[in-house]
């Protein structure tokens, strides 16, 4: 099995350095364009499509076949939600009054809602990446 996936990586990686080569060597179109801009930009839809499907799978088969640490992965999805829960709980949906007429689009509840509920998620999972940092470094220094 591994020595199938090792090809198959192999495979995948000619390929992206095929595409790439093209993508920068292969000359132009008539609009000035790299002539393999289409192919490569689905190429990277087919990788990502790899990517969130394996994302997808692997850990349901570890949850399958370890349930005792399932109960660990299941407990940081919990967090996570309730950390973008408040975060939607704290965002504000006032309008800020944006005059630009190409931006006046955003200037909608839905979209500040959204938003708001975004940069407060990051906000706080950043502090929560800082601080295990800090207190990863400082434990070693006491063992």
């Amino acid at each position: 099995m591994a020595k199938i996936l090792r090809i198959l990586l192999i495979v995948l990686l000619a390929i992206s350095a095929l595409l790439t080569v093209l993508f920068y060597a292969g000359g132009e179109d008539i609009t000035g364009d790299p002539a393999y801009t289409n192919i490569f930009i689905l190429w990277a839809y087919v990788l990502t499509g790899i990517a969130v499907g394996f994302t997808i799978i692997f850990p349901i088969i570890q949850m399958i076949t370890n349930p005792k640490n399932a109960k660990k992965g299941l407990l940081g999805i919990l967090v996570l939600i309730i950390v973008v829960g408040i975060a939607y709980m704290l965002s504000s949906t006032e309008q800020l009054g944006i005059t630009n007429v190409d931006l006046v689009q955003y200037d909608v509840p839905s979209t500040l809602k959204y938003a708001g509920t975004m940069i407060h998620s990051i906000y706080v999972l950043a502090i929560v990446a800082i601080v295990s940092m800090i207190y990863t470094e400082v434990a070693k220094i006491f063992k």
